[in-house]
């Protein structure tokens, strides 16, 4: 069975971190470009979020018997191919946790920049993957 309290309090780890997130939107290109500290919270923040959102598929990969998944990218096809997660967001999800293995392992590579624009258009990529997430509770959990 899903632990719906999981979930929930990934999901608030999220929902916060995107809160953050946007504060540091708020500062402007200028001020974020001209403060290290700002994007180095900036990605940390986007991190842990991903990690978050990580948590979850996986809880829902296991809690629904549907495999054993071999990266974090088969965890997110498993989802999409169960229909847990909408298609069209796939290769959305799969760029998102590319993001987090350069944060992780590759963190000298990700510019300023990237980190801002990341911040100005993509935060909703978020809120499309708790939409779903929690479309599939309501419709498929009984218990």
């Amino acid at each position: 069975m899903v632990n719906k309290e999981k979930i929930r309090d990934k999901f608030q780890i999220i929902n916060h971190n995107l809160d953050k997130l946007g504060q540091i939107k708020e500062k402007g290109l200028n001020e974020f470009l001209a403060s290290d500290f700002l994007a180095e919270a900036a990605v940390r923040l986007l991190q842990v979020s991903i990690e978050a959102m990580l948590d979850i598929s996986h809880h829902l990969v296991s809690r629904k018997n549907l495999g054993t998944p071999k990266s974090y990218h088969e965890t997110i096809e498993i989802l999409t191919n169960a229909g847990i997660l909408p298609q069209e967001k796939l290769p959305t999800f799969i760029t998102m946790v590319r993001f987090r293995n350069r944060a992780v392992h590759m963190y000298d590579r990700i510019s300023d920049a990237e980190i801002y624009q990341i911040i100005e258009h993509r935060l909703s990529d978020f809120d499309d993957f708790i939409r779903a997430v929690i479309q599939f509770i309501d419709n498929n959990d009984h218990g």
